[in-house]
């Protein structure tokens, strides 16, 4: 169960309806404030991360009549989805989890706030880079060298105001998700080190390319994943007010992903000019990730036994949960593709464009939304502006990041078995101009991944609408305050009710 708290009431706040920041972020204090901030960014940083992937799928299929490259379209879906959603939501996320399982205040909130400011700043900049074809078309990025290191301290702020914040903790018992919030925050700016390694002048281009996958692969196993599935334990745990099945499950969905960290990315380069040893570690090490995926979806499904029916007026709950089974088939697959037998089929093809896709605008999406849509009414005062938003949320991402995902799938596997059945019979030259002959017999798969890409961005904005729509609209509800001793660092926590009248 969570840390224990004390509860007062407080007779209801009249409040009038003002455009003042403050306002459209709640009334809460100023930590709930950046929750609410880092929330809304990350939804608007969405919508844009939405049509240039959108963009990308097009250009994908329809070469010819793009006006922009598909590498650069890619390049530029990952910065907003990686690091203007992703980051900026699930460190909304950290932000909101903190104070309520440590007893103390968030610390040095203003920096958590530059930090955001600085996040969004950067992802604009990052956007102008790639459009100007200033990077050097690493992979995910696209970005020079000069801005990885303004990125990177971002990055660092995050870590120092989770670290801070619990090392002034009051509760002394500790809720599994602080395990998950310590490793998403610590590994994320080690591996945004090691990409940003790739572009020293002495490093080569093969050891740039493994770096490269190293930091893809491990964004989504230890900052998506990690991060993504310790919130919602607090998440389930919190809105249904039950106990957790099993820290031991727990425990070993976060070392599981830890330990497989980024390793199943390097089989993208199975038989490749890499070390041979490369092929036989990824696989093993590969298996470790389907193993933490399906650890936390059995956690999760194990404490919502017999609770299952209370699911219908928690559409987080819902995201998350959805999201967590999702995780598991986006883990079996890029596991199954680790190994060396496989790999040599789907190296290379767009089978490993789905395994991203399914894992950024899939997992990630739903796994964000199940902590945002349960926290968005208690840190600003306001209910969720409709519950058929978020609904048609779940159903339009289901729907179109799973179909996006089995397209691209199908794609691969027939673009690969192509490839080597050209090579087998000496029909063609699977190399050169001969790759098109191949790549060529997918095409039809390719434009079904279009035409659900569109169905997922209509997700995509209804996610956006729900969050935007609480901050505006949404019906007054009663707000939970966090009230802190007379130190205002270290003293214990109650709860306040308090109510808002926009009447």
């Amino acid at each position: 169960m969570l840390p224990p708290s004390r509860f007062a009431t407080r007779e209801p706040l009249a409040a009038t309806q003002t455009a003042d920041t403050r306002a459209l972020l709640g009334s809460a204090s100023d930590g709930d404030r950046i929750v609410s901030a880092h929330f809304l960014a990350g939804a608007l940083f969405l919508i844009l991360a939405g049509g240039f992937e959108l963009l990308a799928l097009f250009s994908l299929r329809f070469g010819g009549l793009s006006p922009v490259s598909y590498g650069r379209m890619e390049s530029m879906a990952n910065i907003t989805v990686m690091l203007g959603f992703l980051v900026m939501s699930l460190t909304g996320g950290i932000y909101y989890v903190l104070p309520r399982l440590t007893g103390t205040r968030l610390w040095r909130r203003d920096l958590a706030f530059v930090g955001m400011l600085a996040m969004s700043g950067l992802v604009l900049v990052d956007l102008l880079a790639v459009v100007l074809g200033l990077g050097g078309g690493r992979q995910p990025f696209g970005l020079p060298w000069w801005l990885h290191i303004p990125m990177l301290a971002v990055l660092t702020i995050p870590f120092v105001v989770t670290v801070m914040t619990i090392r002034r903790r009051e509760e002394t018992r500790s809720f599994v998700t602080l395990w998950f919030v310590i490793g998403g925050v610590t590994w994320l700016p080690l591996l945004y080190l090691m990409y940003f390694a790739g572009d020293l002048p002495f490093v080569s281009s093969l050891a740039e390319t493994y770096s490269d996958l190293f930091f893809s692969a491990g964004f989504v196993t230890l900052w998506v994943f990690v991060v993504g599935s310790g919130l919602f334990y607090y998440t389930v745990v919190k809105e249904l007010e039950i106990p957790l099945a099993s820290r031991q499950l727990a425990a070993v969905g976060f070392w599981s992903l830890g330990f497989a960290g980024a390793w199943w990315g390097t089989a993208q380069l199975v038989f490749g000019p890499g070390p041979g040893w490369i092929d036989g570690v990824s696989a093993a090490l590969g298996l470790a990730l389907p193993i933490g995926a399906l650890a936390n979806a059995s956690n999760v499904s194990l404490t919502l036994q017999g609770h299952w029916e209370r699911l219908s007026d928690k559409p987080g709950v819902v995201s998350g949960v959805i999201g967590l089974y999702l995780g598991v088939t986006v883990a079996i697959l890029a596991s199954f593709a680790s190994f060396p037998s496989v790999g040599s089929v789907t190296a290379l093809t767009a089978y490993w464009e789905a395994i991203e896709y399914g894992a950024l605008f899939g997992v990630g999406v739903l796994l964000v939304a199940g902590i945002a849509f349960e926290a968005m009414p208690r840190v600003s005062g306001r209910d969720l502006s409709s519950l058929d938003r978020p609904r048609s949320f779940n159903r339009w991402t289901v729907i179109g990041a799973g179909g996006v995902m089995i397209s691209l799938v199908a794609a691969g596997l027939v673009s690969g078995f192509s490839w080597v059945a050209g090579s087998n019979s000496a029909s063609y030259v699977d190399a050169g101009d001969g790759w098109a002959a191949g790549a060529g017999a997918s095409d039809v798969l390719l434009l079904f991944a279009v035409g659900f890409g569109v169905i997922a961005f209509l997700g995509q904005l209804a996610y956006a609408a729900t969050v935007i729509g609480t901050l505006t609209i949404g019906r007054a509800v009663p707000q939970e305050i966090l009230v802190y001793g007379s130190d205002g660092t270290q003293g214990t926590w109650e709860v306040t009710v308090e109510g808002r009248d926009d009447e």
